[in-house]
């Protein structure tokens, strides 16, 4: 059954309604008439229509102003102008006309078969766009829901263990994205990190990736505990060339801590070389590859990895070990420059000081953007890595955006705080991390999903109290100067500026010396110092 036009008439005139009723009745039209532009809004209020025709010569509202009312409501519903209007010399109504692009003109000396095959002609231009429209919502829902798997299947964007501690930044250049990341605790000393770029990004990239992630898993699941970085490349090369049978390629790294040993074992196939940092030095170099390597898993038939190319490293305790796809080195400022190697390493070296490994990926990418590298035109995937090392003097945890979670998270640093200082302390680190938390929780991370949602917390013991660092990838707080004299002044200003996002506490100024506020990309750092008042 034909799809029934809905028409809207427009006229000031009855004679001229009733013309129109007689032309379309009993055709596939359904008519409602209004005789002012006050009514016509409100029967587009009550319905829609697909079409509207409109007288220009009316009382009161004229035609061109009712369009003004009607595109308030719907900016694309096509109007038909019927008129007898004859234009001027200087083309006025014309180029009000062309003022809207859903607009037409059809003067009033019509007939039947002219009317209907211009009704025809504006609906069927709107149903189409609008289909087109709706096609396109589709997939961009589509792409985001694709998207949203693939952060599921990744590890969250900090990681805490008895071994190591790890954070990453992970941004597609489009809803998708061809980058992974996998992380593999092998056995109580050993920890698999594996990062890929498939070649391209976007839809077609991203299904390429999808696919090995979920061939690595199984390949790990079956052979944990003899894996080596050259056997998992040659079980993905298989699968490229068995399985996918596709010309496409995908550059890699896969390494191997032995967080027991301070070694580390890795080989790359054709992907960016690993940093490490020296934060005693405040230095980052590349480590050397001494010319060995292979090319990327794919790239060309009867490619074998072989256990010689793979690098052996040994570290330090406090080394940060920084791993990424190129998409970082791809950013590009306003000249068309990208990012050096010289000015990657001159950047992380630093950062390895002032920083630490939970914010090193944010805030190099931060850096690299105030410094004009914010032309993003690949993927971006940045991983920071470092030997978790028991300090007696400070702890910390990484919980998950779960108020269940905040409870037993503040009892453990209270007790930590009451064996190294005493309960009225205590006490006080507990209200601050409780009242904290759960507002970060139900207030900045409500409409985060996935990887994005843990938080991490390190309490540092001072001689005169604590330092409480928290680290969210909640709603970003927008306040300036990022350090604040007292706390009362952060949170009067938080109070006056946010008071509907639930994070202006009254409670955390009575009990912190001083709050420190810093976002960089993606990341919230709250730093609270906490005074010791018993001596």
């Amino acid at each position: 059954m034909e799809k029934l036009i809905k028409v809207l008439a427009v006229d000031d005139e009855k004679f001229n309604l009733l013309l129109l009723k007689s032309c379309l009745k009993g055709e596939k039209y359904e008519l409602t008439t209004c005789a002012n532009a006050l009514e016509t809004l409100n029967e587009f209020k009550k319905k829609e229509f697909d079409v509207i025709l409109l007288d220009i010569l009316m009382a009161g509202i004229n035609g061109f102003e009712a369009r003004k009312l009607i595109r308030e409501i719907n900016k694309e519903v096509p109007i038909i102008f019927l008129t007898s209007m004859v234009d001027d010399i200087n083309s006025t109504l014309l180029n009000q006309l062309a003022d809207d692009q859903y607009s037409y003109y059809m003067n009033k000396s019509f007939n039947k078969t002219t009317l209907m095959k211009k009704i025809d002609q504006a609906v069927s231009v709107y149903r189409e766009f609008h289909a087109t429209n709706l096609y396109y919502q589709q997939l961009e829902d589509n792409l985001t829901l694709a998207g949203d798997v693939q952060k599921i299947l990744l590890p969250g964007w900090c990681s805490l263990s008895s071994q190591m501690l790890i954070s990453y930044l992970y941004t597609p250049a489009m809803k998708v994205s061809g980058d992974m990341l996998e992380l593999v605790r092998l056995d109580e000393n050993r920890t698999l990190f594996f990062i890929g770029d498939i070649a391209g990004h976007g839809v077609q990239a991203a299904l390429y990736m999808s696919a090995v992630q979920s061939f690595l898993k199984a390949l790990l699941f079956m052979g944990a505990g003899t894996v080596a970085p050259h056997t998992i490349l040659n079980g993905i090369e298989n699968f490229f060339r068995n399985d996918l049978g596709s010309k496409n390629y995908m550059t890699c790294t896969v390494a191997i801590f032995d967080f027991q040993k301070n070694h580390l074992s890795f080989q790359s196939a054709g992907h960016p070389n690993t940093i490490c940092c020296f934060p005693d030095k405040g230095e980052a170099r590349f480590i050397d590859l001494k010319n060995i390597g292979g090319l990327p898993v794919g790239l060309a038939r009867e490619n074998h990895y072989k256990q010689e190319d793979t690098v052996e490293y040994d570290f330090q305790d406090n080394s940060i070990f920084v791993i990424y796809t190129d998409g970082i080195l791809d950013l590009n400022n306003s000249s068309g420059d990208s990012v050096d190697n010289e000015t990657f390493l001159s950047l992380l070296g630093p950062l390895s000081v002032e920083s630490d490994v939970v914010s090193i990926p944010f805030r190099i990418r931060h850096a690299l953007e105030q410094i004009g590298y914010d032309i993003v035109s690949d993927d971006i995937c940045i991983a920071a890595i470092q030997k978790q090392v028991k300090q007696s003097r400070e702890m910390q945890l990484v919980i998950a955006a779960d108020t269940a979670e905040v409870t037993p998270c503040v009892v453990a640093f209270s007790k930590f705080v009451a064996e190294l200082f005493h309960s009225e302390l205590a006490t006080r680190v507990e209200m601050l991390l409780s009242e904290f938390l759960n507002n970060v929780i139900v207030h900045g991370l409500e409409s985060r999903r996935h990887t994005h949602t843990d938080i991490f917390i390190r309490l540092t013991a001072l001689n005169d109290g604590v330092r409480i660092r928290v680290m969210d990838r909640g709603k970003e707080w927008q306040c300036s100067p990022a350090v604040y004299s007292s706390s009362e002044e952060l949170l009067e200003r938080q109070n006056a500026e946010r008071a509907t996002s639930g994070r202006g506490i009254p409670i955390i100024h009575s009990i912190a010396s001083s709050i420190t506020r810093n976002h960089y990309f993606g990341l919230n750092e709250t730093i609270f110092l906490v005074k010791n008042k018993e001596k």
